[in-house]
């Protein structure tokens, strides 16, 4: 796990791609979230998850007051019922919230999309096994998982939203086991090509939609009292000897021309360590 301690800092980047998390960590390696100087034209992502005890009151009660983004009351009765939560900050994070960027980051993370669609963001590897029970859909039955070697993650998939905006698909997935291969003839059958997969558990139904502006922050994370749900799984991680409660913060952008807005490039809206810097002066 990387944990980063102190500030987060700004780095010098494309003006095309505004920013990225810079951080500072006391510990040998490299820790920076960047974007790939070379990406192509189109979406772009950044993630950092935030950690602290478990029943932290910034990340457990104070984060979650602002009303929850729009989307279909079954989705979000399904979410609470398998302990996820999720909120939309616009504008300037709370201050508070924003310390514990700057303190309590693990894991940033920069991601683009102009040759892939989606991208799994990793958020906690739990106690092995993995049990939890699951409630897939509203109508279906509640479901107990035990799962070896899991991984929890979100499946992020954004997509141009219009008017500078960004739509993003958001999917929990837990991968699990050792990876399968699979052996196919290749096309002109003389011989057979090898592919790969670890099992995963996908949740389509837990799947949810968000539009954020360029001054838009995503959370996603799991109440303290969600024992034995996927959300617990997901959102809880053992470190420094204690079990600690984590939160997955996201924004995004476009980079270059949005496809359905040739004639208008958008400016890409600043990233989270450059209004950290700019709030604390």
């Amino acid at each position: 796990m990387r944990r980063v301690r102190g500030a987060l800092a700004v780095a010098v980047c494309a003006a095309a791609v505004g920013c990225h998390w810079w951080p500072h960590a006391e510990r040998v390696g490299p820790v920076r979230a960047a974007l790939p100087d070379a990406a192509a034209t189109g979406a772009y992502v950044e993630a950092v998850l935030v950690e602290r005890p478990v029943g932290d009151a910034v990340l457990d009660r104070d984060l979650w007051a602002t009303a929850k983004p729009p989307m279909p009351a079954e989705t979000d009765v399904l979410l609470a019922e398998n302990g996820l939560r999720v909120r939309v900050i616009g504008g300037s994070l709370p201050p508070t919230f924003r310390r514990l960027v700057e303190t309590d980051a693990v894991d940033p993370h920069g991601f683009t999309f102009g040759t892939r669609p989606d991208v799994v963001v990793p958020t906690a590897t739990p106690p092995d096994p993995c049990t939890f029970r699951i409630l897939p859909e509203l109508a279906g039955a509640r479901k107990d998982l035990s799962l070896k070697a899991a991984h929890c993650g979100v499946l992020i998939r954004p997509t141009w939203g219009g008017d500078g905006k960004l739509r993003v698909w958001c999917e929990p997935q837990v991968q699990h086991g050792e990876r399968v291969d699979k052996y196919e003839p290749n096309g002109d059958g003389t011989g057979l090509t090898v592919t790969g997969e670890v099992p995963t558990e996908r949740y389509p139904g837990l799947g949810f939609e968000v539009v954020l502006g360029p001054d838009d922050h995503l959370v996603i994370g799991s109440p303290s009292g969600a024992a034995g749900t996927l959300g617990e799984a997901a959102f809880t991680a053992e470190a420094d000897g204690q079990t600690r409660q984590r939160v997955l913060l996201i924004r995004g952008g476009w980079r270059g021309v949005p496809p359905t807005d040739a004639a208008t490039p958008i400016q890409a809206g600043r990233p989270v360590a450059a209004q950290l810097v700019g709030e604390s002066r």
